[in-house]
């Protein structure tokens, strides 16, 4: 059984979504150690349009991913690299946000653990303009049982050194 090794904490990265897809890289080197084999529970994210900016100019619709490879593409929500998506669209006219995010789950912990050092955020804007968002994750660390480790390692690499 899985032991936690610290209490939930708060990791915030400010995402500029432009009209060309990018990824952003959020190191967790710093929170894990898998030499001890320790793993990042993601327990819930979200994203803001950053509060030091302004409401976008135009209509707009800012598209949000996070997965635990540095994806080349949006992926489906039902792919294994993929941790969460999240659409938010931004109406000029009424001052509306309209957010819709969803994160995939593990089976056993009812969140996702995440085995890498870094979660990378993919992001894109419909619009030809910057929109700064504050992506904001919450977890904790965990060690796993070295046999849960193991599976981890294998479901979300689909290898393993030898």
């Amino acid at each position: 059984m899985a032991s936690a090794k610290t209490k939930t904490f708060e990791l915030t990265a400010l995402i500029e979504a432009t009209n060309t897809a990018a990824n952003t890289a959020l190191d967790l080197t710093d929170y894990i150690d898998i030499a001890d084999n320790e793993v990042f529970l993601l327990q819930e994210w979200g994203a803001m349009l950053d509060p030091s900016t302004t409401f976008p100019g135009a209509a707009c619709e800012v598209l949000l991913q996070i997965a635990d490879t540095n994806i080349q593409n949006f992926v489906s929500i039902n792919d294994r690299t993929s941790l969460g998506v999240a659409r938010l669209g931004y109406d000029t006219a009424t001052f509306n946000i309209s957010e819709t995010t969803s994160m995939s789950s593990d089976a056993e912990f009812g969140e996702d653990l995440i085995v890498s050092r870094t979660i990378w955020c993919r992001s894109q804007n419909s619009r030809a303009a910057t929109e700064p968002h504050t992506l904001t994750i919450r977890g904790k660390i965990i060690k796993p049982t070295a046999k849960e480790y193991m599976a981890l390692v294998l479901t979300q690499t689909g290898q393993v050194a030898i």
